[in-house]
């Protein structure tokens, strides 16, 4: 998501994260996550949805005005999911940099 300054993005940052969006589906718990290099702001979540494992994972990013939500969805072991999500937006942050 791109916003017109990097004040409005940390403010949806803050109000717009996955454990606030997706809370109504089921429990979504922050969780230490890998320190994704350039991100003004990061935040790592897993989703309990339906009960029982995590079995959706968050990571909720900030690059001065633009607001990057990663996710990965499966039945897998954290470390597993953790290794992809990591992955991901590391590809992402990448990209993100350049902008």
């Amino acid at each position: 998501m791109e916003f017109d300054s990097p004040t409005w993005a940390w403010l949806v940052f803050r109000d717009g994260s996955p454990d606030k969006r997706y809370a109504r589906y089921g429990e979504v718990e922050r969780i230490d996550g890998a320190g994704i290099a350039g991100a003004d702001e990061q935040r790592f979540f897993c989703a309990h949805f339906g009960g029982g494992e995590c079995n959706r994972w968050y990571a909720w990013l900030r690059f001065g005005q633009y607001l990057i939500e990663g996710q990965v969805v499966g039945r897998m072991s954290e470390e597993t999911a953790s290794e992809m999500l990591s992955s991901a937006v590391t590809e992402i942050s990448v990209a993100a940099r350049r902008i």
